[in-house]
């Protein structure tokens, strides 16, 4: 038996703007990252060591690159374990940012709620995303 599309349409619908928005936003500051630096980051300074600005302009290549491949599965998001993975990658690295909090302080209020974004929002959209996959099949 086959699910018709207008019985997932709008929670389909809402899904894929919910996870377009939130992916396209960070997207944005993570190319700033990438252009300027540690200055670019909330409560940043350009006053780190060379090894530190190379690794977040590096890092952020690759969140850029989650952002991406969420965008270009958004026409099969239900089915996506592409998007899944991108998905799963940002919440494991909001847990990264904890232990950084841990070890060094509390973090900027921009990377704080990023922080509540990556270990409680993404797990929560992870659930939309299976609940749709399971009413596709």
């Amino acid at each position: 038996m086959t699910t018709s599309h207008h019985t997932l349409g709008p929670n389909r619908a809402a899904l894929q703007w919910t996870l377009g928005i939130l992916s396209a936003i960070p997207m944005g500051s993570v190319l700033g990252e990438i252009l300027r630096g540690p200055q670019a980051v909330p409560g940043g300074s350009p006053d780190v060591v060379p090894t530190v600005d190379s690794a977040l302009r590096y890092a952020n290549v690759f969140k850029f690159a989650a952002g991406v491949t969420i965008l270009r599965e958004l026409g099969r998001i239900d089915r996506s374990p592409a998007a899944t993975f991108a998905l799963s990658t940002v919440a494991v690295g909001g847990l990264a940012r904890i232990v950084s909090w841990r070890q060094r302080g509390r973090p900027h209020p921009a990377i704080v709620g990023a922080i509540a974004l990556e270990t409680i929002g993404v797990p929560i959209l992870l659930s939309w995303q299976r609940r749709q996959s399971a009413k596709a099949v």
